[in-house]
C-alpha cells in the first residue's frame, strides 16, 4: 500500500472553491428546469358579444376593450367589467375573474366573458 496517498487524500480540503462552483451551477440548473416544467400554461379570455362577435385575447394581455354598452378590462391575469348601461350592472358587481371555472354575464347587452385554459394548471391560481 502506498500510504503517501493517503495521506494526501487525508490531508486535502474536503469542500474546495471547485466543488462550490459546481454545486451552485448544479442548483441554479435544477431550479431553471423546474420553472419551465412547472410553469402555468397561459389562458385566453373570450368576449362574446350577442353570440355574434368573439374576440380572443391572452389573459397576460393588458388591455381595455369599450364595447357598445361596457368597458371590459384585463389587467394582472384578472379580467373585470365598468361602465356598463344596463340597470342591474351585475356583470360589474361579479368583480374580477381569472379562472376557467368564472364567467361574467350581461343579459341586458348580450356579453358574455369567459376565460379559457386548462383547468388543472389553473386552479392552483385561485389565490392569485
Amino acid at each position: 500500500m502506498n500510504f503517501e496517498r493517503i495521506k494526501r487524500v487525508k490531508s486535502s480540503k474536503a469542500f474546495t472553491v471547485p466543488d462550490a462552483i459546481v454545486s451552485v451551477i448544479m442548483v441554479i440548473a435544477v431550479i431553471a428546469c423546474a420553472l419551465f416544467v412547472y410553469r402555468l400554461p397561459s389562458a385566453d379570455v373570450i368576449i362574446s358579444v350577442r353570440g355574434e362577435k368573439d374576440i380572443r385575447l391572452s389573459l397576460d394581455s393588458e388591455t381595455d376593450i369599450e364595447l357598445k354598452h361596457l368597458t371590459v378590462h384585463i389587467h394582472g391575469g384578472q379580467v373585470w367589467v365598468t361602465d356598463a348601461d344596463c340597470a342591474d350592472k351585475t356583470c360589474e358587481n361579479i368583480g374580477k375573474i381569472s379562472g376557467t371555472w368564472q364567467r361574467i354575464v350581461c343579459l341586458p347587452n348580450g356579453v358574455v366573458i369567459s376565460v379559457t385554459g386548462d383547468d388543472d394548471s389553473l386552479q392552483w391560481e385561485i389565490g392569485r
